[in-house]
């Protein structure tokens, strides 16, 4: 799905892709939308755009955090970092001046 070069350079860097599926269901099946409401912190909801896993319950976890800021990769699927990098740093940086700027 990714060009050769940016899984090996990726996989030389420590990402294990052979692991994605468990960490996956660990992550599922100990977060939900009610572990949510407990969040005190700011939260970046930042999903790709086609991403047909954790999109399913985005609206769940933004209702459960009403703070929370929502942000969509355009034409991203799940590894929406991979898919996009430079939009997915520009959100993220976006977030953090947010936190910088209401402090």
């Amino acid at each position: 799905m990714y060009p050769a070069e940016v899984v090996e350079a990726t996989i030389r860097s420590g990402y294990a892709f052979h692991t994605l599926s468990a960490a996956s269901g660990e992550v599922l099946g100990r977060f939900d939308a009610d572990a949510m409401r407990l969040v005190a912190a700011p939260v970046l909801i930042l999903n790709g755009e086609k991403d047909g896993v954790f999109r399913s319950g985005e609206a769940e976890f933004a209702r459960a955090h009403p703070p929370a800021r929502v942000e969509l990769i355009p034409g991203a699927r799940y590894l929406a970092n991979f898919d996009d990098p430079v939009a997915f740093r520009d959100a993220v940086r976006r977030f953090a001046r947010q936190l910088g700027n209401s402090a």
